[in-house]
């Protein structure tokens, strides 16, 4: 299979989206050599891009894993990162707190209608949330779901609005909530990982209530 983008891009792709891998696994992945994974990781280190970490697992040998550095996040799009804080932070201090709330959860409601009109007949649990991680893929989130016997994990790898919900996190409550709506209210969701805690990615399970929405 011919790749379009460079080993270097997919790379930083692949930490992004499945975070931490050894240099055998990231030369499986892109069919190169150890070697010529390692020559091309170290350009990414020495571009402040990648960093590397020796992990013991079981009894063996340490492990070198390679992560993406703040500056290798960065280079996923943050929407308007710098003027969201800074609007957020002088409406603040200008119309209070309540005032910054109603415009979030406002906000999350317009959203969670425009997206209830795209999954307007789709009853089917899996193939609603199929549709939905498509549609906030094309938004920036590298969404994507996986399917097993409790049910299903709902995957969001980057987060187009980091900043702002590090700022508020109110912007995070309406977010779930906006999941919980659209989804269905036949479903539990509990968030398993989170991005504001520190986490690589948000992640929630969903467990169906019922067979079908």
């Amino acid at each position: 299979m011919e790749h379009k983008l460079p080993f270097r891009e997919r790379a930083v792709e692949l930490l992004k989206t499945s975070g931490p891998q050894s240099l055998s696994a990231l030369a499986r992945e892109f069919q190169v050599t150890v070697e010529g994974a390692r020559f091309q990781m170290l350009r990414l280190e020495k571009e402040g891009v990648v960093t590397s970490n020796k992990t013991v697992t079981g009894r063996g040998r340490p492990q070198q894993l390679w992560s993406l550095t703040n500056a290798g996040q960065s280079r996923f799009p943050d929407t308007h990162a710098a003027l969201t804080v800074k609007l957020m932070e002088i409406m603040k201090e200008t119309l209070g707190e309540v005032a910054v709330s109603k415009v979030i959860t406002a906000n999350g409601e317009k959203g969670t209608s425009k997206y209830l009109e795209q999954l307007v007949g789709i009853d089917d649990l899996e193939q609603r949330i199929g549709t939905f991680v498509a549609i906030r893929t094309r938004e920036g989130y590298m969404a994507q779901f996986i399917k097993d016997e409790e049910g299903f994990i709902f995957i969001e790898n980057h987060c187009p609005i980091g900043a702002a919900a590090h700022a508020n996190p109110g912007i995070c409550i309406a977010e779930f909530k906006t999941l919980q709506t659209v989804i269905g209210e036949h479903v539990s969701i509990k968030r398993i990982e989170y991005i504001v805690d520190g986490g690589r990615r948000c992640a929630y399970r969903i467990y169906s209530l019922k067979k079908s929405l």
